[in-house]
């Protein structure tokens, strides 16, 4: 018999043969069989890439285990030889992309030209490796697959997918049910068959869902979802995929259902989320759940209950004595609130949250009052001994964005001022470096997002013969059209952890800034910066990528003390091989010494501008600076001077031999080079 290739072709190339289980190829009838095509889901499914197949770089029967791989080429070759039209290999193993095999099932059409010769090959192809011990209770004969391609991949697709069968005619009654079914619900197939599937379903299901259910699958779409079901003797969940089975012209026939016992795991979850919501040391809500909580609720009110002088408990009784201190505390606490409909938290140590997602501000004050003021005259007994306990209480009624915020703002003032109970309100300020922090901290986040951190540059002028021999990278923040100096924000971005993505930002934009440029330029660095990994490797990878380490100068900027010198020393020995110089910036205040900038081994000593600026009419600066560059001559550094501002400053520093001058005196820091 004579069939079409391009039916199979159109069949392959649509959309039911890029979602489903089963891969389907066509190979020709030449040696190790040559794909011509195969469906788009071979790669979800089993790894492989369908364009290796299509360039011929990869072969089907290079795929098929070496221990199954002479029976299957016997079972064609005997197929082939007796002109039969199909035949179903028995199960075999075929290699995945990352190595491993899975057992599939294949069946075979031969397709024959007009003179009886084989042209082709159809293989149907699916997973049974989880499936193979139920093969026989689901194996369809091999007729009737091939009566219909939709059939054939609808009943693959529950095959492949099912631990849990069933089929139900058009009207939802149920008509088939396998072992498993009986097994997990409970119900023998005598007492099910013929029952509607509503039988199943467990009263706190939604009617939406069976509403959306019934409008998928009579649109010939596939419905999935999670149920929970009710069983004879006890309620399961299941995954459930429930399929239209679709006769030759496209006509629903019945509907399969396909169901994976998750029971357990719907337990174990409720289990972990139990344990991830509840604090291990008191049973009651944690973090977590508060913060879940929060975001649930419309009109919130908060209050952070904290132990005054708990440190000193712990310190006179032992930690383990403590934990049933703030044990104690939070039966007292609950015991108060039960009939208050608030929730009890416990966050850290000494510290418990009494919260309501919706309440009045003066309903919720007064109970907190109320167990501010119990707490206080109920005793805690500790062995023989009666411990009184004194709260510092902080309250918000803020907007749940910022509720935990403005409750630790107001806890903080009632520990600063010594009060009890202190309900935050605007007029609430913990001081104006708080506040600048939060700002500042949006700000550094934004420019970050926006691009909006950038070099600035400052030229460093040659004394001898005034040319613009060197930059230094200075970083700003733009902030709309301003440029904003590293005060505002350098420190405050080292707590809000984005120090870091600063540094690489300076080092990458400087790089590209000077790769084509004829001078060398400087970017600072911190004692913390070269112990840290991350940008010790950033700044190897910009030495390798630019390969312009000549021009850099690294300038570190001087620590109140130097610890770990052998990772500073390998740090400086490596940059050096890629060319780089060492300049020690601010030298002369802090912490600077001469056997600090010899172990250094600086090429360049810039002397700080608090010195440099008082030069002219300071005599001890005159005489500090006067050390600084006969020590810099003796060991071949070069000297520069920071903070020259004018004539009369450049006059006594070329009078002091001072190699470099760097000020406004010869331009401000700016974007673009002068």
């Amino acid at each position: 018999m004579v069939y079409e290739l391009e039916k199979y072709v159109n069949v392959i190339n649509s959309e039911l043969f890029r979602v489903g289980p089963v891969v389907v190829f066509i190979w020709e009838n030449k040696e190790n069989w040559p794909i011509l095509i195969v469906s788009e889901n071979i790669e979800r499914i089993y790894g492989h890439n369908r364009d290796d197949f299509l360039s011929d770089s990869l072969q089907y029967a290079s795929l098929i285990h070496s221990e199954d791989a002479s029976r299957v080429f016997q079972e064609v070759t005997v197929a082939s030889k007796f002109n039969d039209t199909s035949f179903e290999h028995k199960p075999y193993r075929l290699k995945c992309k990352n190595g491993d095999y899975k057992w599939i099932q294949d069946t075979t059409q031969i397709i024959r030209n007009s003179n009886g010769d084989i042209t082709h090959y159809v293989g149907y192809i699916t997973n049974i490796s989880e499936l193979k011990e139920l093969e026989n209770e689901y194996a369809l004969q091999n007729s009737e697959l091939l009566k219909s391609t939709a059939f054939l991949q609808s009943y693959k697709l529950a095959i492949d997918e099912s631990s849990i069968l069933s089929r139900s005619d058009l009207n939802g009654n149920i008509t088939y049910v396998n072992d498993n079914f009986c097994k997990v619900s409970g119900y023998s197939k005598e007492e099910i068959v013929g029952k509607p599937h509503s039988f199943l379903r467990h009263y706190s299901s939604k009617k939406e869902t069976f509403e959306d259910l019934w409008k998928t699958i009579k649109s010939k779409k596939v419905w999935k979802g999670v149920l929970q079901n009710r069983g004879k003797n006890s309620d399961y969940w299941v995954d459930i995929s429930i399929l239209p089975i679709l006769d030759e012209n496209s006509e629903i026939t019945e509907y399969v259902a396909v169901r994976h016992d998750i029971t357990k795991m719907v337990l174990q979850k409720e289990r972990l989320d139990s344990a991830a919501n509840t604090d291990t040391l008191t049973g009651y809500g944690n973090r977590y759940k508060l913060n879940n909580d929060i975001q649930t609720s419309t009109k919130p009110a908060l209050a952070i209950l904290n132990i005054d002088g708990f440190s000193q408990i712990n310190d006179f009784y032992g930690h383990q004595k403590g934990d049933r201190v703030i044990k104690e505390l939070g039966v007292v606490i609950e015991n108060i609130i039960q009939h208050l409909n608030c929730e009890l938290y416990h966050l850290q140590g000494d510290e418990y949250v009494v919260f309501n997602k919706k309440t009045s501000k003066s309903g919720f004050l007064q109970k907190i009052k109320t167990i501010t003021s119990q707490v206080a005259t109920a005793s805690i007994l500790l062995d023989e001994d009666e411990i009184f306990l004194n709260l510092s209480t902080a309250i918000s009624f803020e907007d749940k964005s910022k509720l935990m915020q403005t409750a630790d703002m107001a806890l903080k003032v009632a520990k600063k001022e010594n009060k009890n109970i202190v309900v935050y309100s605007d007029t609430i300020s913990l001081n104006d470096e708080y506040e600048n922090n939060m700002i500042w901290s949006k700000k550094i986040k934004k420019a970050i997002e926006d691009d909006n951190i950038v070099p600035v540059f400052q030229p460093i002028v040659n004394n001898n013969n005034s040319a613009f021999e060197k930059y230094e990278s200075l970083v700003r923040l733009k902030d709309d059209d301003k440029l904003i100096t590293p005060y505002f924000f350098l420190e405050i971005s080292k707590k809000s952890k984005h120090y870091t993505k600063i540094t690489k930002i300076m080092i990458e934009k400087s790089f590209e800034m000077f790769k084509d440029k004829d001078v060398e330029f400087s970017v600072n660095l911190t004692i913390e910066d070269i112990l840290n990994e991350d940008i010790k490797k950033y700044i190897y990878i910009m030495l390798n990528l630019y390969k312009i380490g000549s021009k850099v100068v690294f300038e570190i900027v001087e620590s109140e003390s130097i610890e770990n010198f052998d990772e500073i020393a390998i740090f400086i020995e490596k940059i050096k091989s890629y060319g780089c110089k060492i300049a020690i910036d601010d030298f002369g205040t802090g912490y600077s010494n001469f056997e600090y900038l010899m172990k250094i081994k600086a090429d360049f000593i810039k002397i700080d501008g608090s010195i440099i600026k008082n030069i002219v009419t300071s005599y001890e600066a005159q005489m500090v600076v006067s050390v600084v560059v006969d020590f810099a001559k003796k060991m071949n550094m070069k000297t520069i001077a920071e903070f020259v501002e004018d004539d009369a400053i450049l006059t006594k520093v070329k009078e002091f031999g001072i190699d470099y001058s760097q000020g406004y005196h010869f331009g401000k820091p700016s974007v673009s080079l002068l």
